[in-house]
């Protein structure tokens, strides 16, 4: 049975982690790795009601070339020059789980969304990953992530916990990434086309007569041209390793997944002039109770095009809808199993990484009697206390951090945080000093561990526990020495 299947989609089945900057062989079909798993990966709920976001979107990608992969070509695209930087978002006002994304009017529509950070930062080992989020979202709420960071074409990158629960707000339709360059002296590689692709390309713009319509006209000419003389198939037949893999897509197979669709429309449009990228993420249309649920099945790439008169970005899809019923087909009879597990894993961790779970309400009533226990001797030990201290206030996680005591001693130094500013900014600005530039990695070090501290259910273990107390004394006695 899987010999069926394309050697490239089936090599995926051990890659679950896209990356946003290159869409390389591995990364090629972060869609088709996933299209014979019925696993839950995205849970999500419209507030207030409504129509969820049709995509999720992951990453867009903006330079394409074709790769020798397995004894034959490949498509892959890559991040090109211009979201290689990720910087970082700011949680504005701090602690208040409010991440912006960019500077336009915040959308009115709200999506309830729990999600999975699969990957590992290799610096701190914190799971981190890639949001799954609306393509017109600009900004997030009630996130509970240590750090995000976001490039300018879409990517938005999370470091937290493992299982993220937060709002989205979304609905503008449109999507909020960076404009084509305009600079002459730059490549726009958002037209970018490779000349040995050129050739099939425009066999079929001078076959539906393209040159001469307008961009309106172009774009439905394309659409129905792809939904009229394509299917869609998870099957690829063997080529050999000298035929290009889109060339043989367009004029002799007229057959594939979502990859294939979405740069072939990207490249045709680019063909004729029309900036557009390559998007990858999820598509929504599993309803189930109240909301929704997005299976690694529904892993998806479609196409932006650049709307030049409203001056914004457009999802432009050409994928044949028959592809979510024929997804839906290979599922397996026991999917109720695994989805009734996934559920089991879902409220594991909820329980433990929020604390908001019934069972967690259950438990709670049940162990009255031992919390009025616990009050009581935490009240008599503070009437006990010697020379009259009270005891140690615990009033909420992370109250006892060492971090506070770098704050205080910075502001003594005459770089206090002003009213509002996050704790990563005021670091930044308090390296900037020349004297302090070389105490800027270990003072982000220090500053991870108090997050983690003060916001991580879980908590530190001992050890970088007492690894935060060792690293706040040791500038204390030293580079910030009285």
């Amino acid at each position: 049975m899987a010999g069926q299947y394309d050697p490239q989609l089936l090599s995926l089945l051990w890659h679950l982690k896209p990356d946003p900057k290159e869409n390389s062989n591995e990364a090629e079909l972060h869609t088709g790795k996933l299209k014979l798993s019925g696993k839950i990966v995205i849970r999500l709920e419209p507030v207030n009601g409504g129509h969820p976001p049709t995509y999720l979107r992951e990453a867009s990608y903006r330079k394409f070339q074709e790769t020798s992969y397995g004894g034959r070509r490949n498509m892959a695209w890559e991040a090109g020059n211009t979201n290689n930087d990720y910087p970082e978002v700011y949680e504005t006002p701090r602690d208040s789980g409010i991440w912006p994304l960019n500077g336009y009017t915040v959308n009115r529509s709200v999506v309830h969304i729990a999600c999975y950070l699969n990957g590992a930062n290799p610096n701190d080992k914190y799971p981190d990953g890639l949001l799954p989020l609306p393509p017109d979202c600009n900004r997030l709420e009630s996130l509970r992530a240590y750090f995000v960071y976001q490039n300018n074409i879409g990517a938005v990158l999370a470091e937290g916990p493992r299982l993220l629960i937060f709002d989205a707000r979304y609905g503008s339709d449109d999507v909020m990434d960076a404009r084509p360059e305009a600079d002459t002296y730059v490549t726009n590689e958002d037209l970018l086309v490779p000349t040995n692709e050129t050739p099939a390309l425009q066999q079929v713009i001078s076959k539906l007569s393209l040159t001469n319509k307008s961009e309106d006209e172009q774009l439905l000419a394309i659409n129905q041209f792809f939904a009229n003389n394509f299917t869609y198939s998870l099957q690829q037949d063997a080529a050999t390793p000298d035929t290009p893999a889109l060339a043989r897509f367009l004029l002799q197979t007229r057959s594939g997944y979502c990859e294939y669709f979405a740069t072939a429309t990207v490249l045709l449009l680019r063909q004729l002039g029309i900036p557009a990228r390559y998007a990858v993420g999820y598509y929504v249309h599993e309803n189930t109770g109240h909301g929704y649920v997005v299976r690694e099945r529904d892993a998806h790439a479609w196409c932006l095009v650049w709307d030049e008169k409203k001056q914004v970005w457009k999802n432009f899809d050409t994928t044949p809808a028959s592809w979510v019923t024929q997804e839906r087909n290979t599922g397996s009879p026991f999917q109720f199993l695994s989805d009734f597990q996934s559920w089991i894993e879902f409220q594991v961790l909820k329980f433990f990484e929020y604390g908001h779970s019934n069972i967690r309400e259950y438990l709670f009533w049940g162990l009255i009697p031992a919390l009025a226990f616990l009050l009581y001797r935490i009240f008599r030990s503070s009437r006990w206390s010697k020379d009259g201290e009270s005891s140690e206030r615990m009033d909420w996680p992370g109250l006892d951090s060492e971090f506070y005591q770098l704050e205080q001693r910075l502001a003594q130094l005459g770089l206090p945080r002003q009213p509002g500013e996050p704790l990563s900014i005021w670091l930044r600005r308090a390296t900037d000093n020349s004297d302090l530039a070389e105490f800027k990695e270990p003072l982000e070090n220090i500053l991870r561990l108090h997050y983690r501290h003060r916001f991580d259910p879980r908590g530190l273990s001992p050890a970088e526990r007492q690894e935060l107390r060792r690293q706040v004394e040791s500038l204390l006695s030293t580079a910030f020495a009285q």
